[in-house]
């Protein structure tokens, strides 16, 4: 086959959209294989810097809760998350990919500085005040004397609810939670590990040759108590039945070896 040939069947303008529609349909469905993976496995995490800047990450899901961990600190945070703090989004969110070929991945928005969610869906509570809020009122029924059982009612059926603003670092929730497998792993190295390291260490220095050869001889002698107690029970059960086998068929007890 001439160059020309090879050029003609190979290299044609045709054979080169053939190769190229090969190529482009291997990586849509690696990438398909790839999306479905990573959005069936991880949540898309968008933390929230102080300084007003945006992170994200894909983490893994660990049930209720999300958490990172600081590869030069070493340091965790975690956050809690639940259905009414996450939606959906599409991934991987690249506008010149048409959406069909999109997944979806859910999605949290957190602080990174508070291990409450940015988005919390979940509806308000009903007659929930703080302390300060049910005392203004009651205060201000007693200047309004045609309203003060009404508002007195409405103070008393007030529940009051910390709204104070907490201390709630991810890092430390994180952190918590790192400290509590440590802690089991410690305790069970404690209860168990240790003990049984003391016991096998206490066995290596009371066994020596002399205390085994010794337990060996004691087996030994032991062994052939049993063997001749044995031997001998079994030679007297014999002698009994060969001696009540001659008195039943008659003969003489004399005739027997050993007869007396």
């Amino acid at each position: 086959m001439t160059g020309a040939e090879v050029q003609a069947n190979y290299f044609s303008p045709l054979n080169y959209f053939l190769y190229m529609f090969v190529i482009f349909a291997l990586m849509i469905a690696y990438y398909q294989w790839k999306w479905h993976k990573t959005a069936k496995e991880c949540v898309k995490l968008v933390i929230i810097q102080p300084d007003g800047s945006s992170d994200v990450d894909y983490v893994k899901k660990e049930g209720i809760t999300v958490s990172i961990t600081n590869k030069e600190t070493g340091t965790s945070k975690m956050w809690p998350i639940t259905s009414l703090s996450t939606f959906d989004m599409l991934y991987p969110g690249d506008g010149f990919i048409p959406k069909f070929l999109q997944k979806k991945i859910r999605t949290t928005i957190v602080d990174g500085t508070d291990w409450e969610p940015l988005i919390n869906r979940g509806q308000y509570s009903d007659n929930v005040a703080s302390p300060d809020v049910r005392a203004f009122i009651r205060s201000l029924a007693d200047d309004i004397p045609d309203k003060k059982d009404y508002l007195n009612n409405y103070a008393d059926e007030l529940v009051t609810a910390p709204t104070r603003e907490m201390i709630a670092s991810p890092a430390v929730l994180g952190n918590i939670a790192k400290e509590k497998i440590s802690e089991l792993a410690v305790t069970i190295a404690k209860d168990i590990v240790n003990p049984l390291n003391e016991a096998i260490k206490k066995l290596g220095q009371q066994l020596n040759p002399m205390i085994v050869y010794i337990g060996f001889g004691l087996i030994l002698v032991a062994l052939v108590y049993l063997i001749i107690q044995t031997a001998n029970s079994d030679s007297t059960k014999v002698m009994e039945q060969l001696d009540a086998i001659q008195k039943a068929l008659g003969i003489a007890p004399k005739l027997v070896p050993g007869a007396q």
